[in-house]
């Protein structure tokens, strides 16, 4: 676990531009709808930035791994007896610590929002916790597709992948919700009017964390059969 987690910080301290961006974004977005806050508003913020926090979780990963083979680095960090299974471990850790961040700002400036408009919120913790596990899924989907495709097909194929229930179900088929659970956090927040949690929330984010753990192992079956000293581009 402490490979895991130094491998996750490292990662995350090579992305701190996005993360400043995104913080002085979201800060600044919350002072904007603070001018007028009223329950569109804030779930409009809540609706709008919950794309942003999944989208943030797939393209941080995407990525990570055919950058990290261009340059080498992976060469320097498996030499010193890291497991493959282990490096991927670490750079999807370092995903969810930025999807965390996100999702806590998400959090605390809607709360926020709804404190100084006297809106109530009962429900808008649990929301945010599936939210989060649904932005890990979708990082641990951009990664296994990193793992065998080349850079500019694996997010063509990781957004196809996450959002495959919304062209189902304009298609007049079944969604298929509980075996996609990213499609549906936003299916979820769609109706959703900050009102007590039930037992919805809580199946997407299970949902969520079975989806991370069997696209992480997925991929490190994939990446153990693969030559990391060839450049993926």
């Amino acid at each position: 676990m402490r490979a895991l987690t130094l491998l996750g910080l490292n990662f995350v301290r090579s992305q701190w531009i996005i993360l400043a961006v995104i913080s002085a974004y979201l800060l600044a977005m919350g002072a904007v709808f603070h001018a007028h806050v009223r329950l569109p508003d804030v779930l409009f913020f809540l609706r709008w930035h919950a794309g942003y926090a999944v989208f943030l979780g797939a393209v941080v990963a995407v990525p990570a791994l055919p950058m990290e083979r261009k340059t080498r680095r992976i060469l320097a960090v498996l030499s010193k007896g890291i497991y493959r299974w282990q490096y991927l471990g670490g750079l999807l850790l370092g995903c969810a610590m930025m999807a965390a961040l996100f999702c806590a700002l998400i959090g605390a400036i809607s709360e926020w929002l709804c404190f100084q408009g006297g809106i109530p919120h009962s429900g808008l913790l649990p929301a945010i916790a599936a939210l989060f596990c649904c932005s890990v899924a979708a990082a641990a989907t951009g990664l296994f597709f990193s793992t065998f495709l080349h850079p500019f097909l694996t997010m063509a194929a990781t957004s196809a992948f996450l959002f495959l229930p919304f062209a189902l179900e304009a298609a007049g088929r079944p969604p298929l919700w509980q075996i996609f659970p990213v499609a549906w956090v936003f299916h979820y927040l769609l109706s959703f009017e900050l009102q007590a949690a039930g037992r919805e929330v809580w199946e997407i984010a299970i949902a969520a964390l079975l989806q991370t753990a069997v696209f992480w192992l997925a991929a490190a079956a994939v990446f153990a059969r693969r030559d990391v000293t060839i450049s993926p581009e």
